[in-house]
């Protein structure tokens, strides 16, 4: 009887060893976001009694007000992306330097409350058809506008303009929409026209 205890001994220990998992300590996966599709950019232009023409995208509805004193509220709505980019349109008089330096006021108030990472800009400077200006890409993962552009003739009219979501916005899982909409700001800034007689 007594061979058969460790022949016992030896079988419940390989049972208890196989039995017991070694514990591994779970790894945190990295946020993933949906993926979003965008539509196929295409453009038609935008003719009317406003102060200037521009092509903007045919996946957007656009909408505006005159205002008094000849001010235009313009909305290019996205129904499908949840955006909107808003801009308004001022007469000029001798007042362009304090135009623009409210909109760089606009910029910096997301640099002073820390709600962007990184701001990026360039100029529009095209002599030819009169259309000077600013655009800026403003990074963050909760930037109210990641974009926003001003654009003047410098004598008449000045225009500014921001991109806004339906929604409080992640930046980081919509990069995708804000870079389609970028492209289609881009485009418009491009076939910009002014109507000055």
């Amino acid at each position: 009887m007594k061979p058969h205890i460790p022949i016992f001994i030896l079988f419940f220990s390989l049972l208890f060893i196989s039995c017991v998992q070694k514990q591994v300590p779970p790894i945190p996966k990295p946020i993933g976001y949906f993926r979003l599709k965008t539509p196929k950019p295409e453009y038609q232009r935008w003719d009317s009694v406003l102060p200037f023409i521009f092509d903007y995208s045919k996946n957007s509805a656009l909408s505006f007000q005159k205002k008094d004193d000849n001010i235009y509220w313009i909305d290019i709505h996205y129904p499908s992306l949840s955006a909107m980019f808003k801009m308004t349109c001022f007469p000029v008089r001798n007042n362009l330097h304090t135009l623009m330096w409210h909109e760089e006021d606009e910029v910096m108030f997301h640099v002073e409350r820390r709600m962007t990472d990184d701001i990026q800009f360039s100029t529009v400077n095209d002599s030819k058809a009169q259309v000077f200006g600013k655009l800026y890409e403003l990074g963050g993962k909760h930037v109210a506008t990641p974009f926003r552009f001003w654009l003047t003739d410098s004598l008449h009219y000045f225009v500014k303009g921001a991109l806004y979501f339906d929604f409080a916005p992640n930046n980081d899982s919509l990069a995708p929409i804000i870079n389609y909409l970028k492209e289609d700001a881009l485009y418009m800034v491009e076939s910009w026209q002014w109507k000055i007689k």
